[in-house]
Protein backbone atom coordinates (compact mmCIF):
# COMPACT_ATOMS: atom_id res chain seq x y z
CA UNK A 1 0.00 0.00 0.00
CA UNK A 2 1.60 3.55 -1.02
CA UNK A 3 0.88 6.37 1.35
CA UNK A 4 -0.59 9.33 0.57
CA UNK A 5 2.69 12.52 1.19
CA UNK A 6 1.43 14.94 4.19
CA UNK A 7 1.34 18.21 3.10
CA UNK A 8 3.34 20.56 5.57
CA UNK A 9 2.72 24.25 6.32
CA UNK A 10 5.20 26.80 7.28
CA UNK A 11 5.59 30.26 8.18
CA UNK A 12 5.25 33.02 5.46
CA UNK A 13 7.95 35.52 5.20
CA UNK A 14 5.47 38.33 6.28
CA UNK A 15 4.37 35.99 9.86
CA UNK A 16 8.07 35.35 10.86
CA UNK A 17 8.38 39.59 10.60
CA UNK A 18 5.60 40.69 12.45
CA UNK A 19 6.78 37.63 15.23
CA UNK A 20 10.19 39.23 15.45
CA UNK A 21 8.77 42.78 15.42
CA UNK A 22 6.17 41.91 18.19
CA UNK A 23 9.63 40.46 19.95
CA UNK A 24 11.24 43.81 19.38
CA UNK A 25 8.62 45.82 21.34
CA UNK A 26 8.71 43.37 24.17
CA UNK A 27 12.20 43.29 24.62
CA UNK A 28 12.46 47.06 24.41
CA UNK A 29 9.31 47.71 26.87
CA UNK A 30 10.98 45.36 29.53
CA UNK A 31 14.35 47.07 29.37
CA UNK A 32 12.89 50.55 30.09
CA UNK A 33 11.02 48.85 32.63
CA UNK A 34 14.35 47.52 34.24
CA UNK A 35 15.62 50.86 33.88
CA UNK A 36 13.33 52.74 35.72
CA UNK A 37 13.25 50.43 38.90
CA UNK A 38 17.15 50.34 39.11
CA UNK A 39 16.95 54.40 39.31
CA UNK A 40 14.16 54.62 41.31
CA UNK A 41 16.39 51.87 43.54
CA UNK A 42 19.06 53.52 43.21
CA UNK A 43 17.50 56.89 44.51
CA UNK A 44 15.81 55.46 47.59
CA UNK A 45 19.63 53.93 48.62
CA UNK A 46 21.82 57.11 47.68
CA UNK A 47 19.23 59.15 49.75
CA UNK A 48 19.50 56.97 52.82
CA UNK A 49 23.49 57.17 52.25
CA UNK A 50 23.62 60.73 52.14
CA UNK A 51 21.04 61.08 55.28
CA UNK A 52 23.06 58.61 57.25
CA UNK A 53 26.07 60.72 56.14
CA UNK A 54 24.60 64.14 57.33
CA UNK A 55 22.93 62.62 60.76
CA UNK A 56 26.96 60.86 61.78
CA UNK A 57 29.16 64.32 61.04
CA UNK A 58 26.64 66.35 62.88
CA UNK A 59 26.46 63.13 65.96
CA UNK A 60 30.35 63.41 65.66
CA UNK A 61 30.79 67.22 65.62
CA UNK A 62 28.96 67.11 69.14
CA UNK A 63 30.96 64.65 70.75
CA UNK A 64 34.20 65.55 69.39
CA UNK A 65 33.37 69.21 69.62
CA UNK A 66 35.45 69.45 66.49
CA UNK A 67 33.95 71.88 63.45
CA UNK A 68 32.93 69.39 60.20
CA UNK A 69 31.72 70.09 57.05
CA UNK A 70 30.68 69.15 53.89
CA UNK A 71 31.83 69.48 50.70
CA UNK A 72 28.55 68.91 48.06
CA UNK A 73 29.13 68.40 44.58
CA UNK A 74 26.81 67.30 41.49
CA UNK A 75 28.34 64.17 41.72
CA UNK A 76 28.71 63.39 45.16
CA UNK A 77 29.86 65.08 48.39
CA UNK A 78 32.72 64.42 50.57
CA UNK A 79 33.03 64.62 54.78
CA UNK A 80 35.39 67.00 55.90
CA UNK A 81 36.97 68.16 59.27
CA UNK A 82 38.60 71.14 60.12
CA UNK A 83 42.51 71.35 60.66
CA UNK A 84 43.36 74.09 63.02
CA UNK A 85 47.57 73.17 62.15
CA UNK A 86 46.63 72.99 58.38
CA UNK A 87 44.26 75.74 59.11
CA UNK A 88 41.74 74.03 56.17
CA UNK A 89 39.39 71.25 56.05
CA UNK A 90 40.54 67.66 55.43
CA UNK A 91 38.90 64.86 54.63
CA UNK A 92 37.54 62.57 57.94
CA UNK A 93 39.94 60.12 58.60
CA UNK A 94 37.04 57.67 58.85
CA UNK A 95 35.73 54.86 56.52
CA UNK A 96 31.82 55.33 57.53
CA UNK A 97 32.98 59.05 56.24
CA UNK A 98 34.84 58.97 53.15
CA UNK A 99 33.70 60.38 50.05
CA UNK A 100 31.26 59.38 48.07
CA UNK A 101 30.48 59.49 44.11
CA UNK A 102 26.97 59.38 42.60
CA UNK A 103 26.22 56.22 40.06
CA UNK A 104 26.19 58.19 36.82
CA UNK A 105 22.84 57.88 36.19
CA UNK A 106 21.98 60.86 39.65
CA UNK A 107 22.85 63.80 40.36
CA UNK A 108 23.01 65.83 43.15
CA UNK A 109 21.32 69.38 43.41
CA UNK A 110 21.02 71.39 46.57
CA UNK A 111 20.02 75.18 47.63
CA UNK A 112 21.03 77.17 51.49
CA UNK A 113 17.46 77.70 53.16
CA UNK A 114 17.78 81.56 53.54
CA UNK A 115 16.93 82.41 57.37
CA UNK A 116 18.04 85.80 57.24
CA UNK A 117 20.50 86.56 60.02
CA UNK A 118 20.97 82.78 61.25
CA UNK A 119 22.22 81.34 57.93
CA UNK A 120 24.81 83.80 57.39
CA UNK A 121 26.00 83.81 61.12
CA UNK A 122 26.68 79.93 60.67
CA UNK A 123 28.67 80.47 57.47
CA UNK A 124 30.45 83.59 58.48
CA UNK A 125 31.35 81.37 61.81
CA UNK A 126 32.89 79.26 60.04
CA UNK A 127 35.01 81.72 56.93
CA UNK A 128 36.19 83.81 59.75
CA UNK A 129 37.75 80.63 62.03
CA UNK A 130 39.47 79.76 59.19
CA UNK A 131 40.53 83.21 57.93
CA UNK A 132 41.85 83.67 61.39
CA UNK A 133 43.87 80.45 61.20
CA UNK A 134 45.22 81.30 58.03
CA UNK A 135 46.13 85.17 58.82
CA UNK A 136 47.87 84.03 61.71
CA UNK A 137 49.98 81.72 59.75
CA UNK A 138 49.02 77.84 61.22
CA UNK A 139 48.31 77.28 57.79
CA UNK A 140 47.77 77.92 53.87
CA UNK A 141 44.19 76.85 52.98
CA UNK A 142 42.90 78.34 50.43
CA UNK A 143 39.07 80.43 50.65
CA UNK A 144 36.99 81.35 48.22
CA UNK A 145 38.46 83.94 46.04
CA UNK A 146 42.43 82.46 46.48
CA UNK A 147 45.11 81.95 43.75
CA UNK A 148 46.12 78.65 43.76
CA UNK A 149 46.64 75.67 41.33
CA UNK A 150 43.06 75.64 38.56
CA UNK A 151 43.46 71.89 38.25
CA UNK A 152 42.77 71.69 41.99
CA UNK A 153 40.56 74.58 42.12
CA UNK A 154 37.52 71.92 42.01
CA UNK A 155 38.49 70.19 44.84
CA UNK A 156 39.41 73.28 47.14
CA UNK A 157 35.98 75.17 47.15
CA UNK A 158 34.63 75.93 50.25
CA UNK A 159 32.45 73.71 51.81
CA UNK A 160 28.61 74.26 51.73
CA UNK A 161 27.30 72.66 54.84
CA UNK A 162 29.17 73.17 58.63
CA UNK A 163 28.35 71.17 61.56
CA UNK A 164 28.85 73.09 64.71
CA UNK A 165 29.93 71.23 67.99
CA UNK A 166 27.05 73.55 69.64
CA UNK A 167 24.45 71.23 67.53
CA UNK A 168 23.97 73.94 64.75
CA UNK A 169 23.53 72.93 61.06
CA UNK A 170 23.45 74.90 58.07
CA UNK A 171 20.11 74.58 56.98
CA UNK A 172 19.44 73.59 53.39
CA UNK A 173 17.32 71.45 51.12
CA UNK A 174 19.05 68.71 48.88
CA UNK A 175 17.84 66.95 46.04
CA UNK A 176 18.74 63.35 44.09
CA UNK A 177 17.01 62.86 41.41
CA UNK A 178 18.07 61.29 37.88
CA UNK A 179 19.40 62.32 34.85
CA UNK A 180 16.76 60.67 32.26
CA UNK A 181 13.44 61.60 34.07
CA UNK A 182 13.05 64.88 36.21
CA UNK A 183 10.07 63.46 37.85
CA UNK A 184 12.35 60.56 39.84
CA UNK A 185 13.79 61.89 42.84
CA UNK A 186 14.34 62.39 46.50
CA UNK A 187 14.31 65.54 48.62
CA UNK A 188 15.65 66.03 52.38
CA UNK A 189 15.35 69.52 54.13
CA UNK A 190 18.53 69.39 56.94
CA UNK A 191 16.97 72.49 59.89
CA UNK A 192 19.14 74.44 61.98
CA UNK A 193 19.15 72.28 64.80
CA UNK A 194 20.25 68.73 62.26
CA UNK A 195 16.24 67.62 62.48
CA UNK A 196 15.80 65.35 58.75
CA UNK A 197 12.40 66.23 57.27
CA UNK A 198 10.66 65.54 53.78
CA UNK A 199 9.78 68.74 52.15
CA UNK A 200 7.32 67.09 49.77
CA UNK A 201 5.16 65.56 52.38
CA UNK A 202 5.11 68.92 54.03
CA UNK A 203 3.66 70.15 51.26
CA UNK A 204 1.17 67.78 50.84
CA UNK A 205 -0.23 68.41 54.86
CA UNK A 206 -0.46 72.29 54.08
CA UNK A 207 -2.39 71.59 50.94
CA UNK A 208 -4.96 68.96 52.58
CA UNK A 209 -8.27 70.68 53.77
Amino acid sequence: MRLRPVDQAGFTLLEIMVVVMLMGLLTAVLVSQGNWTSDDRQLEEEAARLEDTLALLNERSLFSGQLLALRLQTTGWTPLAYDRIEGDFLPVDDTALKAHRLPPSLELVWELDDLGEDQARLSDVAETLVQDDVMAGTGEGLLDGEEGDESDQDDEVFPQVFFFPSGEVSPLTLTLRAYDDVEAEQRLRVSALGQFSDPDAENDEENEP
